[in-house]
């Protein structure tokens, strides 16, 4: 009876012992399982990180194209009077920089819209909407580009046109200053030469007085007597005769010897019985010599 019960006992430990083994195995399975579960959610996990990432870095840079877009539109409007060289230089570079961004994130679109871990309609369609705006900005950052090489070709020529025009005008004002030289240096020379044509000399004195002058020489009779150009100019009265009218000769005789033709003048007494003469016609008067020599007695 006693062996029977220990026999009892040794099956039911064998048979305890058999399902806590299977037990223990199928723990095992199932944590495997649970862990392979675990690195595959982890995984999969990591790799929706890295895509949003991108997402989220597209749409970031775009929303900070955006700004920039309104401030390079509105830079870009100022025109060439008011943009310096300077800053069309920052401008365009600007602008080659935001291409180069979108043309980035071009990029990165292709490459989440090839990658096969994602296959969501929404997010699909997420990226067509960026791919869009993406193009629309493209085409957008393009033109402005365009506008600004445009703009820049005709700041150069209006500059090159500038400079043409300053040198024309400086060449002009050359022009005018040799122009108004010469003019000064003509009206000069037409004055000189005016006061010259209407320079006449007068002497007026006895025979005596005249010959010490040596206006005239000795020659016997009066009328044989010759008159000397070759004497000091000093001895002269010099005047202009289109002011020269009258010359009082303070004497009660006189006689005109130089040459002028009858009929250009007169000799008639003043009030006070001094003969005064009197130039008529002053062209044909000094017509012959710019010289009047009077003599007195």
């Amino acid at each position: 009876m006693k062996k029977l019960f220990i026999f009892s006992l040794m099956a039911m430990f064998a048979i305890s012992l058999t399902s806590c083994v299977e037990s223990s195995r199928k723990y095992k399975a199932l944590q495997a399982q649970m862990d392979s579960l675990s690195v595959s959610a982890s995984a999969k996990s990591a790799e929706f990180e890295e895509v949003f990432a991108t997402l989220n870095e597209v749409e970031n840079g775009l929303k900070s194209i955006r700004e920039a877009e309104n401030i390079l539109v509105l830079q870009s409007q100022k025109g060439g009077a008011e943009v310096n060289a300077g800053s069309r230089d920052r401008l365009m570079s600007d602008v080659t920089a935001i291409g180069e961004a979108i043309s980035n994130y071009k990029k990165q679109i292709s490459k989440l819209k090839n990658d096969n871990r994602i296959k969501s309609a929404q997010f699909t369609k997420r990226l067509n909407a960026l791919t869009a705006e993406l193009e629309k900005k493209s085409e957008l950052i393009a033109d402005l580009g365009r506008q600004l090489e445009e703009r820049d070709n005709q700041i150069k020529v209006k500059t090159q046109q500038i400079a043409s025009l300053d040198e024309t005008v400086t060449t002009l004002k050359n022009d005018v200053a040799t122009l108004s030289a010469e003019s000064s240096s003509q009206k000069e020379t037409i004055s000189t030469q005016d006061v010259q044509i209407n320079t006449a000399y007068y002497i007026v004195g006895t025979k005596a007085d005249l010959i010490a002058a040596n206006v005239m020489s000795k020659g016997g009779l009066f009328r044989s007597a010759k008159i000397s150009y070759q004497a000091e100019q000093s001895a002269f009265v010099k005047i202009d005769i289109r002011e020269l009218s009258e010359i009082n000769l303070n004497a009660g005789k006189a006689k005109v010897m130089s040459l002028h033709p009858t009929g250009t003048y007169s000799l008639e007494e003043d009030a006070s019985g001094m003969l005064v003469l009197k130039i008529t016609d002053p062209k044909a008067f000094w017509e012959q010599t710019k010289y009047l020599v009077i003599q007195t007695q």
